[in-house]
């Protein structure tokens, strides 16, 4: 059984099953994490070479989702099967620059990242972090093969 979001954004508990919002499948907590994981495990060993590493890691870090040539997926979603989408048209934020920054600014912000990147364990919002909702996106499970 799948939990369908009414109309007012606020989910409805029917059971453990998946969250679908307008016809999609959100990504669960588990993938978020791991993705996250596996980008920062990326970042970390690019930001070990001076200067250079550092700015790559940083530039990544905040556009990761946007990157053309992963097809708005950063390196950590592909490998969860999870994509970044507009809210209002499902479409993937690729080369979206500006709401790929939007979306990582709140993880920038001391203390407040812990509190916004444990949001994704929240039913309630749709699973999304205030990045998220500044952005106007939503984390899917990518519906690609």
């Amino acid at each position: 059984m799948t939990e369908e979001i009414p109309p007012s954004g606020m989910p409805t508990q029917t059971s453990e099953a998946p969250v679908i919002v307008k016809g999609y499948e959100l990504a669960g907590p588990g993938s978020r994490f791991m993705a996250a994981l596996i980008d920062g495990v990326l970042c970390g060993a690019v930001w070990a070479a001076p200067v250079v590493g550092i700015l790559v890691s940083l530039a990544y870090g905040l556009t990761k989702d946007a990157l053309p040539f992963l097809n708005g997926q950063s390196i950590g979603k592909k490998a969860m099967r999870i994509r970044v989408v507009r809210e209002t048209t499902q479409q993937p934020i690729t080369g979206d620059f500006t709401t790929a920054v939007i979306r990582q600014v709140s993880l920038m912000i001391p203390l407040f990242n812990i509190v916004d990147a444990c949001m994704v364990f929240s039913e309630s919002r749709n699973r999304r972090r205030f990045g998220d909702r500044w952005a106007k996106t939503l984390v899917i499970r990518d519906p690609a093969p």
